[in-house]
């Protein structure tokens, strides 16, 4: 009998389901809601970890060079005191240059950065990567689980049916909302303007200071991140590669503010996110203006040289459950548990779910085991993100509550009690 999974969602969550099934003979079918064949990444940053690493070590065949390691650099408090941090350097890429590694592994997409593909090998399954299908229902019928899904370039309702679903289509998952309908995704209360800038852009007596290094700076209840990345086609020499920024602030819920905020150029309201290219200029020239009052001079010119920022707010998921149909569906990475940004633990996130699955895959855990190992560990980074979003947007005391939590967590899954 033929081994067959439904992947829904094709960002790297699934996409590394889909490599690792794949890789054990499954024949795979990815079902993503997006109707371009190629997913934007627009040069954002991501960080990888130790789970990301692993995951590559196995299963990627394209081995290319594609990450750039940033020593921490200066970490610059609120009274605007520099110290040399201590601690693990920062592992960092752009989001769509791992995606392009991910879909030339998973099906042999071909890309500026990956120009030639894998072969398969004798003992891959089949990969199906299917784009502009919105899945509308799943559900267990004489022992084989239905997708049921809507083609958006024609409106045409179908279903497959097959023995395995991994569902990772992200923290405003449609699956969660069907299997969990009381698991709510809630704002978090701040947000992020995010963007990034080629270091040739920037004059050299900054990039000395800030090229290649992860630094902090923080402010009053507001804080910035800048580390470096290759460009999503995988340029990682020195001039062409990026800043990435992370400027997090509070940001109430009150209606004109948000409103205001997150209407693009086109007049639409953003729940979640304005992409680049549509943020107001209004609003983006009163950043500059701030980022000119309250950041250091060269953190300061990184932002001003962005030429596409991005907004986007930040919201909390946290399900109870990523077990369904005794072991027929597995929710995965921010479809289960969506962990803050301030930790850049989303991609690691969805590559520990990934390595924990294989093992059920290979017999060395049951589904049951899976989903308590998984819940575990995504309890656990999401408080210390909690704790880490705290620490530079609320107050100390605060600060302190939350590292208390954290390590009363950790205290208590280490012995058993949760």
């Amino acid at each position: 009998m033929e081994k067959e999974a439904i992947i829904i969602g094709g960002s790297n969550a699934g996409l590394m389901c889909g490599i690792m099934l794949k890789h054990h003979g499954y024949n795979v079918t990815i079902l993503e809601q997006e109707a371009s064949q190629s997913r934007q990444g627009y040069d954002a940053g991501i960080s990888f970890g130790p789970a990301v690493q692993e995951f590559l070590d196995k299963h990627d065949r394209v081995k290319r060079d594609m990450v750039i390691t940033c020593p921490l650099g200066l970490k610059i408090n609120r009274n605007g005191e520099a110290k040399v941090q201590n601690g693990q350097p920062m592992v960092n890429t752009s989001w769509g240059l791992l995606i392009s590694v991910l879909r030339a592994n998973f099906d042999g997409t071909t890309s500026k950065a990956v120009p030639e593909a894998p072969k398969p090998e004798d003992a891959d399954g089949k990969a199906t990567f299917r784009s502009g299908c919105r899945v509308t229902n799943v559900e267990l019928l004489d022992g084989k689980m239905k997708v049921e899904f809507e083609e958006s370039n024609t409106g045409a309702a179908q279903t497959l049916s097959t023995g395995l679903v991994i569902a990772a289509d992200g923290s405003n998952s449609g699956i969660r909302k069907i299997l969990l309908p009381d698991i709510k995704r809630e704002y978090a209360g701040y947000m992020c303007w995010r963007g990034t800038v080629r270091e040739e852009l920037i004059e050299e007596k900054w990039n000395d200071l800030y090229a290649q290094k992860a630094t902090f700076h923080f402010m009053q209840r507001t804080y910035m991140v800048n580390y470096t990345i290759p460009t999503d086609d995988g340029d990682l020499s020195k001039g062409k590669r990026l800043h990435n920024w992370i400027w997090y602030s509070n940001l109430s819920s009150d209606a004109s503010e948000v409103t205001q905020l997150f209407t693009d150029t086109q007049g639409k309201l953003h729940r979640g996110t304005v992409p680049r290219g549509l943020v107001q200029e209004e609003n983006w020239t009163q950043q500059k203006k701030l980022a000119d009052e309250i950041l250091p001079e060269g953190l300061a010119a990184i932002v001003k040289a962005t030429k596409s920022p991005f907004v986007t707010k930040v919201f909390d998921v946290t399900s109870n459950q990523a077990n369904f149909f005794d072991g027929k569906l597995f929710l995965i990475g921010d479809a289960q548990i969506t962990l803050r940004p301030n930790v850049g633990m989303s991609t690691a996130h969805a590559a520990y779910d990934c390595n924990e699955l294989e093992k059920v895959i290979e017999g060395s855990l049951t589904p049951v085991q899976w989903e308590r190992e998984v819940l575990k560990w995504g309890a656990a980074q999401r408080r210390f993100a909690i704790t880490i979003a705290t620490y530079g947007l609320g107050t100390m005391l605060a600060t302190i509550g939350n590292a208390a939590l954290w390590a009363g967590l950790l205290a208590g899954q280490k012995i058993g009690l949760f």
